[in-house]
């Protein structure tokens, strides 16, 4: 049976407690520039501590992808204990994690090293992460495992809700245009993962009418008792509690778990955004 590392980026927020209990899982972080200082995603700063220093920062945030280098050294280090490793990265379409992980593929081992663009980033690609470590230990091929892979692809939604979207704007993620109506006019608007880009999905007014759509996106999806909800939050966790009550209304036998995003993420996303995220 083949030995399989599994590799993602930090914006998929793996806790410790998963680190530990999978020898075969490794994270490469993302890095943060914040006024001059560079910090390791989710290594010298926490998700809290991050939205903390956000506020104080005399100039924005911004976020580069891991180092070649770094990705160089993590693929030979792991090829020397395991026979092939799947890395999962943030959506291409958001990051050049993606290609780096090509390049390195090309100059390491095309054979022995799988990237895998989730075209999503946060909770879809850690449940890829999850749902790929319990693969291996029941002993699917590689094969089964990318097919597994591109269902949760497939069938994944991701909408956020951001309080402010000139972090995405100054950061390219979304157009001027969609960023604009969202300053000028004080609407929250709903952003949804479309083929790994950050789309405007629909625009309200109230923070009510927000929890409202959701839960009618959600409904209408009709998921069933094996479907995957997880919420995820920016610094707004009562936002994420109010969420999961209104989302539990609709599914009340389902397991509604509640995540951070990534410092990463937070840099393009800002403070207090959240989002609703499952898999069918």
């Amino acid at each position: 049976m083949n030995k399989i590392a599994v590799v993602v980026d930090s914006t998929a927020v793996i806790d410790n407690e998963l680190f530990e209990c999978n020898d075969n899982l490794y994270s490469l972080p993302l890095h943060l520039i914040m006024d001059g200082n560079s910090f390791r995603d989710g290594l010298d700063i926490t998700p809290s501590q991050f939205c903390s220093k956000m506020n104080e920062c005399l100039s924005l945030p911004t976020t580069s992808q891991p180092p070649v280098g770094d990705v160089f050294t993590l693929f030979e280090k792991i090829l020397d204990k395991y026979d092939h490793i799947i890395y999962i990265t943030i959506s291409s379409r958001l990051s050049g994690t993606f290609q780096t992980g090509m390049l390195v593929r090309s100059q390491v081992s095309e054979d022995k090293i799988i990237v895998f663009d989730s075209l999503f980033t946060s909770t879809i690609q850690k449940h890829m992460a999850i749902s790929t470590l319990e693969l291996i230990k029941s002993g699917s091929s590689i094969e089964s495992i990318i097919e597994n892979l591109e269902y949760i692809r497939s069938n994944a939604k991701i909408y956020l809700v951001v309080d402010d979207l000139l972090h995405l704007r100054r950061t390219g993620r979304i157009s001027l245009s969609a960023s604009s109506f969202g300053t000028f006019l004080k609407i929250k608007p709903i952003l949804a993962f479309d083929k790994g880009e950050i789309l405007l999905k629909s625009k309200v007014r109230t923070m009510k009418k927000v929890y409202n759509h959701l839960v009618e996106l959600i409904e209408s999806t009709k998921l069933t008792s094996n479907s995957k909800i997880i919420i995820a939050h920016a610094n707004a966790y009562d936002s994420a509690i109010k969420l999961k009550e209104k989302v539990l209304e609709i599914y009340p036998e389902h397991a509604v778990t509640i995540e951070e995003l990534s410092p990463v993420i937070s840099v393009h996303t800002g403070d207090k955004s959240f989002g609703l995220s499952w898999i069918y």
